[in-house]
């Protein structure tokens, strides 16, 4: 049995802030994302959930934007690859199974933090644009958001280098 599929992005904005959003007011901070619905692809569903929860229009990052790949003479269309994919396996305090598997991409975006101009209030409870030291401080003690600062301190240390 295959576990549900949900995306989430690090969505830069022109600053450089990463977009965070909590789902209630008590809730931590996460990544903006969904659940992939039936026949839709990953790429597909992350930027639906954008544009659903926030309005907001997002690209992929281009990791190699030198690499064209070909068949039979043809270019084909490219899909940047998730930065990460990991299972989560966990119940819920009321006994739910909330088991997923979830993939991580990169994302920019041209909107300031003014420009988010409405969200999916039955989604969204708040949001907010961080900078990238700002979230690697938030360090709540859940394995996921462990993880989710180990990719963000790697993407961090590997603009440096440039």
């Amino acid at each position: 049995m295959s576990l549900p599929a949900v995306v989430r992005a690090f969505v830069f904005n022109p600053d450089g802030q990463i977009l965070m959003t909590r789902h209630t007011p008590a809730a931590l901070w996460v990544l903006p994302g969904g659940h992939v619905e039936n026949s839709e692809s990953l790429h597909e569903a992350m930027i639906r959930e954008l544009t659903e929860e926030f309005w907001l229009s997002a690209r992929f990052f281009e990791i190699d934007r030198d690499e064209i790949l070909r068949h039979q003479g043809k270019k084909l269309v490219h899909y940047p690859l998730p930065i990460a994919t990991y299972e989560l396996s966990y119940t819920s305090k009321d006994g739910k199974d909330k088991s997923r598997s979830e993939s991580i991409f990169l994302m920019e975006t041209d909107t300031w933090i003014t420009q988010v101009l409405n969200t999916q209030k039955s989604e969204i409870s708040e949001y907010k644009w961080f900078d990238a030291d700002d979230i690697i401080t938030m360090k709540p003690n859940i394995e996921t958001w462990d993880f989710i600062i180990e990719m963000l301190e790697r993407i961090i240390d590997s603009g440096d280098e440039q």
